[in-house]
Formats: C-alpha cells, structure tokens, sequence
C-alpha cells in the first residue's frame, strides 16, 4: 500500500514541478525549436522536429484515462523516447531523464478545451512549450 502510495503522489509531485515549469506565455514558447543540442538530438532520435511533434502527440493521445506523455534522454544509449506515465507513475524505473512532459490528466485542460485532447496537446506543443527549460534539461 505505502509503495504505491508514494510512487503515485512521488510521481505526481515530480512530473507536476516538470510541467508547471515547462509551460510559459504562449507569446514566449512552442513553435519550432532553435537550434541547440536538444534539437540535434530530437533530429538524431526522431528524424526530424515534426516527426517529433508527431510521435509525443500520438504517445499523449493513446494515454488510457489520465496520465502523461514525456520525452525522455536514455542514458545507456544517449538516445531521445517517449514514455508514457498512467496515473503518473509506472511503479518501475526507467534508467532515463524527464526532459519534457505534458499532462493529459483531464483537470489539465478540460476548462479551456473540454475533451479535446489533441487539440491541447497541439497547442502545448506549438505554443506553451517553453524550448529553453528543456534544452537546460537535457543538458
């Protein structure tokens, strides 16, 4: 029970303070990434920044009920993936580095986007990602 427990509000508290700080004014953030080494390790990883793009939103779509799509730096191979966290933790360990996460718990965008889904992880992407926190994390 208390493993659970706290592998469940650990979890939450983890990928909750990854969130908040990945998301900035929509004036400030998403869109294209600069290039940087994140960029160059997405173009590595995924072929391009769109294909990218493609993959995270597919991986935030097919989260059964609530749960988290979040890019990851694997440290065996120092390649980019994306994992995907139900009811934000897995209860096991990944062996990798959160780099970027967006919550697709329904209390995350249910307000301003209903059951639109697809619609808030496009607009996380191309406009409340903030580019410059990830690249400090992935370095």
């Amino acid at each position: 029970h208390w493993s659970k427990q706290c592998a469940f509000h650990g979890g939450g508290h983890a990928l909750h303070g990854l969130f908040w700080n990945i998301m900035i004014p929509t004036s400030k953030g998403g869109g294209v990434l600069d290039p940087c080494t994140l960029a160059d390790a997405i173009v590595s990883s995924f072929g391009s920044f769109e294909s990218f793009k493609k993959q995270f939103t597919a991986a935030a779509l097919a989260v059964e009920g609530s749960g988290w799509a979040i890019l990851h730096y694997r440290r065996d191979d120092g390649a980019l993936i994306i994992l995907q966290a139900e009811n934000q933790h897995k209860l096991s360990v990944w062996n990798t580095t959160p780099i970027l996460a967006v919550d697709v718990w329904e209390h995350a965008y249910y307000i301003d986007y209903r059951n639109a889904r697809a619609k808030f992880v496009e607009v996380f992407l191309n406009s409340l990602a903030n580019w410059d926190f990830a690249e400090a994390n992935f370095a």
